[in-house]
């Protein structure tokens, strides 16, 4: 017979507990760790810092992405913009075009201002980052032409006149990436003023408001010769 304790230790030995298994790192959480860790330390920052940092070994973390180029393509890749989805479903009828316009580039600014840390890193690593940024369509194209689309419905629907549609989206578009450019390279001082000010005066200046019918002026009435 055996006692209690002997039971325990019997069971122990027949029926051991299952190793514990390091938590499975979803690959959501090594691009997360990845971007963190590139723009903090540039494109030459050590995979172990990266591993360290998911709590795996360098050789699992290898093991899960391949290559550190493979890393850094994946984690740094610029995505579509996000403001596309604000500016697919053309004018808005509840809203003025300038609200309308504003709201859809400081969606933007936001995405430029995640992007353009990325690309820094990618153009000065030597990872094939000018290769992860050869998109079918870069993101600054993409948003070019959806704000043409935007701006020719507008167009059409009578409420704005414009004569080149796409001159205006290139302008607002430039003048926005312009603006996220400087700011990433100089702060403040090399983009000043507010960002909300700045491009509701530019697009005060690029689309006009279609001038109302002028009212018929009175003629002052000519006195009859007495």
């Amino acid at each position: 017979m055996h006692g209690w304790r002997g039971l325990v230790t019997y069971q122990s030995v027949t029926n051991p507990a299952p190793m514990s298994r390091p938590p499975r790192v979803l690959d959501p959480e090594i691009d997360e760790a990845a971007r963190a860790v590139f723009l903090a330390q540039g494109p030459s920052a050590p995979l172990q810092d990266i591993a360290k940092r998911l709590g795996i070994s360098q050789a699992a973390l290898l093991h899960r992405v391949g290559t550190k180029e493979a890393l850094m393509s994946r984690a740094l890749r610029p995505v579509p913009p996000t403001a596309l989805a604000l500016l697919e479903p053309g004018p808005r009828a509840d809203a003025s075009l300038e609200d309308q316009l504003l709201e859809a580039l400081l969606h933007h600014r936001d995405f430029l201002r995640q992007l353009v840390p990325w690309l820094f890193v990618l153009h000065y690593s030597g990872l094939g980052g000018a290769r992860a940024m050869q998109l079918e369509t870069p993101p600054p194209v993409a948003l070019r032409e959806g704000l043409t689309k935007w701006l020719t419905r507008a167009k059409r629907a009578g409420r704005v006149d414009l004569a080149r549609p796409g001159a205006v989206a290139e302008a607002l578009c430039g003048a926005l990436e312009a603006r996220c450019f400087n700011a990433h390279v100089g702060g403040a001082t090399y983009a000043p003023g507010d960002d909300e000010a700045v491009l509701r005066q530019l697009i005060r200046v690029l689309l006009p408001p279609r001038e109302a019918p002028a009212r018929a002026r009175k003629k002052p009435l000519k006195r009859k010769p007495g």
